[in-house]
């Protein structure tokens, strides 16, 4: 009788424990989802933060390159204008080399238009490629007025 009474007691305490009130779920819920929204705005405050970084990086490329790519300008238009001065017996020398250094300035105008408007992956390619073609730009222009006659 004893053993049956202590069942009976141990299978009362164990009902009742499985009975008593248990933790709300959702507050956990709420913690978690609480805690997943402040993950999501940190992401999107670092991406951003990235995003303005790259912005001012690829400005400053356009600030630096474009003053360039405007002297070239000037300096192609002032020899197109000294090679159509040229008497037409010296022309033909340098006629060629003036369509070459207006091909590469409409190549550099694009790239400069394609630089203002690249994005973070391919920025840096098109503003070392364009600091190229503007320096390829500088030694024709240099060439091509050393044919000129003094």
């Amino acid at each position: 009788m004893r053993i049956t009474f202590a069942l009976i007691v141990a299978g009362c305490a164990l009902t009742l424990g499985g009975c008593e009130k248990k933790a709300e779920t959702g507050q956990a819920t709420g913690a978690a989802n609480g805690a997943a929204s402040g993950l999501g705005d940190a992401m999107n405050s670092a991406k951003d933060m990235a995003s303005d970084t790259f912005t001012k990086l690829r400005d400053q490329a356009v600030a630096t390159l474009e003053p360039q790519f405007k002297s070239v300008k000037t300096q192609v238009a002032s020899l197109k204008d000294k090679v159509a001065a040229l008497p037409e017996a010296i022309k033909p020398t340098v006629s060629s080399g003036m369509t070459e250094v207006e091909k590469q300035l409409d190549a550099a105008g694009t790239q400069l238009s394609n630089l203002k408007s690249a994005g973070a992956d391919t920025w840096q390619s098109i503003s070392t490629e364009l600091g190229s073609t503007l320096d390829k730009l500088g030694t024709a222009i240099k060439d091509l007025t050393a044919k000129f006659p003094s």
